[in-house]
């Protein structure tokens, strides 16, 4: 098994219709199927307290004993000398799965009009059909030689089982995520739907006589496979590998697995016959890929690039700015500097490349470089833990290098003091209020500082600090908003 590993999905933009398409799937499989097997048992009951077993067994024994007549199950020709109501009730569900013969005897060709019989078997031949169809699985399931463009569709939505489903669904969401992002929703949906098709048409194509029951969302989902590589073409992408009880990863174009993916399923098909409908996963391959290809070359302004590029961006990314660190551990400022620049202009708004590029402008206190450098870090709107901390931890160094030489206005300085106030740096935060109080008096924001400040050291136990600032802010700013509530904050306990 062979699986691409794309990067995780972007829930700012969820994968909207292949989630809705899982849903869709899974309503199907447990509102609409769960009682198909009762249905089928129903239908058979109903079958053996007629007079069809007299009429059709019969008439399906002396089909198979001629060899010269094509059947799903030839083997079956080894056991006709078996007698009992067992074999006669395995008989009855293999004949019906057996296309040849049921298109055949549907046409009349086996039970003739000529037959006593045939008026009274057509009649009771329509009634089972009838208990049968109360079957979903078995109505709505792509049927070859009595297809429709109806169970083409339907088909898609159906599954045999739990196990099948679940499967399904992983694959579905694994490639689905991917393949919406770079198509776009209502293409994306429409590749789908056609892959399905393609999927059951090949197989009809393949097989017009079988009477095998084809359902799934494997051939869709196989379409969408062939989508995913041949729209990333020759860009390299992870892929994850299980071999027996190996397994890795590599690196490698992603069209290269579309051969691979289209021999394996070939080999399956050929040299190790199973239940499982190969031809469809074929034809859904085959489609998708087709369908992309034709997307690349008419509709290319509706893929999405970027998503396509953002793995090769982002490794070129790493590797540049690797390069980058290498130049400042060997204290090569420019080169540094022009690497961390040009990776900014790419990514403006990236942490990192704010705390490198501050790295290299504090080589160089004095140039006003590290000022615009600390500027940027001190100024991110982030309010989290790990953005304070880094805002404080650049401030106490920017402040050391460049004082009294510091370039932040007193909105900035008092927005820097809160953020360390509530992250509990409360030494540093009282350092910036305290100056502001003494150097700018009537700045309109101390009575907020100072607030801020008793607040914060009553939450830390200490009162006599708590106790200062509150009474500094009553001597100082007594008609500012902030002293009236903290005045209100005193006489009730508060």
């Amino acid at each position: 098994m062979i699986v691409p590993l794309a990067r995780s999905p972007d829930w700012r933009r969820p994968p909207v219709v292949t989630l809705a398409l899982i849903l869709l799937n899974v309503l199907v499989f447990f509102g609409l199927q769960l009682d198909d097997d009762q249905a089928e048992h129903d239908a058979f009951a109903y079958y053996f307290s007629t007079d069809l077993p007299e009429i059709e067994l019969p008439a399906y024994k002396r089909y198979l004993d001629d060899p010269d007549n094509p059947t799903a199950f030839p083997g079956l020709r080894l056991y006709l000398d078996e007698e009992g109501s067992a074999f006669e009730q395995q008989l009855a569900r293999v004949m019906i799965y057996d296309g040849p013969f049921m298109k055949r005897l549907i046409a009349g060709e086996i039970i003739t009009p000529d037959q006593p019989d045939f008026a009274r078997w057509q009649e009771l031949r329509q009634q089972f059909e009838a208990r049968l169809n109360e079957s979903t699985t078995y109505r709505f399931s792509q049927v070859n030689y009595r297809a429709s463009l109806l169970t083409s569709f339907t088909s898609m939505f159906l599954h045999g089982g739990f196990g099948h489903l679940l499967g399904n669904m992983i694959f579905l969401f694994l490639f689905g995520y991917v393949v919406e992002a770079v198509l776009g929703r209502w293409l994306y949906l429409a590749g789908y739907l056609l892959s399905g098709l393609t999927a059951d048409w090949l197989y009809w194509i393949a097989e017009p006589d079988s009477g095998l029951l084809a359902l799934g969302a494997s051939g869709a989902i196989f379409g969408l496979s062939g989508m995913y590589v041949v729209l990333f073409g020759l860009r390299k992408i992870r892929f994850f590998y299980n071999l027996l009880f190996y397994f890795g990863y590599f690196r490698a174009p992603a069209i290269i697995l579309l051969p691979v993916w289209l021999l394996f399923q070939l080999y399956e098909q050929y040299f190790s016959p199973s239940n499982v409908n190969n031809l469809a996963h074929i034809g859904g391959l085959l489609g998708g890929a087709l369908i992309a290809l034709a997307v690349k070359r008419w509709g290319h302004p509706l893929i999405d690039t970027d998503y396509l590029d953002a793995e090769d961006r982002q490794r070129a990314f790493e590797e540049k700015y690797a390069e980058g660190l290498s130049a400042l551990a060997a204290m090569d400022a420019p080169k540094a500097r022009r690497i961390f620049d040009e990776l900014a202009a790419e990514q403006p708004d990236n942490v990192n490349l704010m705390t490198q590029r501050y790295n290299v402008a504090k080589l160089n206190p004095k140039s006003d470089e590290i000022h615009e450098a600390a500027r940027r870090i001190l100024t991110l709107p982030g309010a989290d833990p790990t953005t304070v901390k880094l805002q404080h931890d650049t401030f106490v160094d920017y402040v050391r290098r460049v004082q009294p030489n510091v370039r932040l206005n007193p909105e900035q300085m008092m927005n820097l003091a809160l953020r360390f106030a509530a992250r509990g740096f409360l030494e540093d935060a009282e350092k910036i209020i305290v100056h502001l109080t003494n150097r700018l008096g009537d700045f309109r924001r101390n009575p907020e500082g100072l607030m801020a400040l008793a607040t914060h050291f009553r939450r830390a136990d200490n009162r006599q600090k708590a106790e200062h600032y509150l009474n500094l802010l009553r001597q100082r700013y007594p008609d500012s908003p902030e002293a009236r509530h903290g005045q209100l904050s005193s006489e009730t306990g508060k």
